[in-house]
């Protein structure tokens, strides 16, 4: 599967509801994904590296994957299927690899943490990625253009 390298160009509250805009590193294309609330404040967590006063879902699955030695190979939005993402969480022990089906928001969540890259499959971006020039205003627009399109779909 051909994919992107992508980052997390940030959290945004939409009169939507929430989304995470992963920013293509080659393609100057965002892609917009919405996630609840709690997945949007644990994204943010993540990305501002600070400690949550007790561990959240994401900061505990971190600590079982570094207690039983694995490390995140890579998290990549694989498809876009009826208006929804699908993920793969690649986790790696020696020369196994282990891939699992979830949900963006958690692979996107766990990545932060660990410093995992995060993939968008090229179709996908193709698909659902949206071309952007500006940063918050731009991005503002993306969401409403992301959900009118998840409504078509």
């Amino acid at each position: 599967m051909n994919s992107l390298k992508a980052h997390v160009g940030g959290v945004y509250k939409t009169k939507q509801g929430f989304m995470v805009a992963l920013r293509s590193e080659d393609s100057g294309k965002v892609l917009p994904i919405f996630v609840s609330k709690s997945q949007a404040r644990s994204i943010k967590l993540g990305l501002s590296e600070k400690e949550p006063p007790r561990p959240l879902t994401h900061d505990i699955l971190r600590q079982v994957i570094e207690d039983q030695d694995l490390t995140v190979e890579s998290v990549t939005v694989v498809d876009l299927f009826k208006g929804t993402f699908t993920a793969e969480l690649r986790l790696k022990r020696g020369d196994r690899t282990f891939p699992y089906d979830v949900r963006p928001s958690d692979a996107i969540a766990l990545a932060v943490r660990i410093g995992a890259d995060i993939y968008i499959s090229v179709d996908v971006m193709k698909r659902a990625g949206r071309k952007i020039e500006g940063q918050v205003e731009d991005y503002r627009r993306l969401a409403l253009e992301r959900f009118k399109d998840r409504n078509r779909e």
